[in-house]
């Protein structure tokens, strides 16, 4: 599968440390798979958010060849509301 970062995940990535970014960009070669803790957004159908400890990506998935993520942010900073 593909992976396409919008424009925010990629500014996101980009301003953050070394390891940080590391750990996150394994969990994005992990949403390639479908592994980790992946949960549909409630009330969405292709919507879904992954958690790594404290950071949450939600990406777009629809059951092609391609995963549009959308958002990379801290728990804190997410806003799941603006997804409905």
């Amino acid at each position: 599968m593909e992976i396409r970062l919008e424009k925010q995940p990629r500014k996101y990535l980009s301003s953050l440390d070394q390891p940080t970014r590391e750990k996150l960009e394994r969990a994005l070669r992990g949403i390639c798979e479908l592994k980790g803790d992946i949960v549909r957004l409630s009330g969405t159908k292709d919507l879904f958010r992954c958690k790594i400890d404290h950071y949450r990506i939600i990406f777009r998935y629809s059951g092609g060849e391609i995963i549009i993520v959308e958002t990379i942010n801290t728990r804190t900073n997410i806003k799941y509301r603006r997804y409905r």
